[in-house]
């Protein structure tokens, strides 16, 4: 009995390194009913009432959704138009937010690059990394073969961004018949998710600092120069994690 589980571990790891592109595809398509997914799906629905409240037609909603793959980025392009702002400072204000997903994407694509993995599939994972597959993606993809990384974040990623395109539709055809309360309870439903999971993909010290100090330095900048309050806070509290990350590294 011993000896049979001990073989066929050697042969289920062997069978797993035999798989096509197209089967870890697939195996990360499996994840879109998880509770992130599902989650993400009700923050979209509450985005596209609110699209159709601001007056925004449901086409371009849908574009914004898939080319922009950042619901506060779209919140802040939105409100920027409606407040009449100028296109370069509409411009720069979703840059900065979206200045958030760089660590995201440089820490997710070592785990991504595999042998034989061309580099522009990587730009364009790189494109659909947004919290809710960064998170998953973490957690997942360090026990999967390096070739089956690629599209097992592939399945999940493309597939819940196009997903989600079809629920923003849905979030804008319904928006008339949804209270704004309902709206506004599903639009805070992923902040609320990302804080309750976000410690569980924090590996290393400095990853678990950086929450520390966000949720410690945030309310603080907010209070203070509630302008830049955010861009301190990840510069401030980021350098800061890193920093004793690095050192007790080094001295460990």
């Amino acid at each position: 009995m011993i000896s049979n589980n001990m073989t066929d571990a050697p042969s289920a790891a062997a069978d797993e390194e035999g798989r096509s592109g197209w089967y870890w595809y697939r195996r990360g398509m499996r994840n879109l009913l998880s509770t992130p997914a599902i989650v993400l799906y009700f923050s979209y629905l509450g985005f596209g009432s609110f699209t159709y409240e601001s007056g925004v037609d449901v086409y371009l909603s849908m574009f914004m959704t898939i080319v922009t793959w950042a619901i506060p980025s779209n919140v802040i392009l939105i409100g920027g138009i409606l407040s009449g702002s100028s296109l370069l400072a509409i411009f720069v204000a979703v840059a900065l937010a979206s200045v958030r997903m760089m660590p995201m994407v440089v820490s997710i694509v070592p785990e991504l690059r595999g042998e034989g993995i061309a580099t522009w599939k990587l730009i364009v994972l790189a494109h659909f990394t947004a919290i809710t597959s960064w998170v998953f993606g973490m957690k997942e993809l360090p026990v999967l073969p390096p070739h089956g990384r690629a599209p097992f974040f592939g399945g999940f990623a493309v597939s819940l961004a196009v997903l989600s395109v079809g629920i923003v539709a849905l979030g804008h055809g319904v928006a008339g018949a949804v209270p704004p309360e309902i709206a506004a309870a599903l639009f805070l439903m992923t902040p609320l998710y990302f804080i309750l999971t976000l410690p569980s993909a924090a590996r290393l010290l400095s990853d678990k600092l950086a929450l520390v100090f966000g949720f410690i330095l945030g309310p603080l900048f907010a209070l203070v120069v509630p302008e830049m309050g955010l861009v301190l806070t990840g510069l401030v509290g980021g350098l800061g994690a890193y920093g004793i990350g690095y050192y007790w590294r080094k001295h460990a």
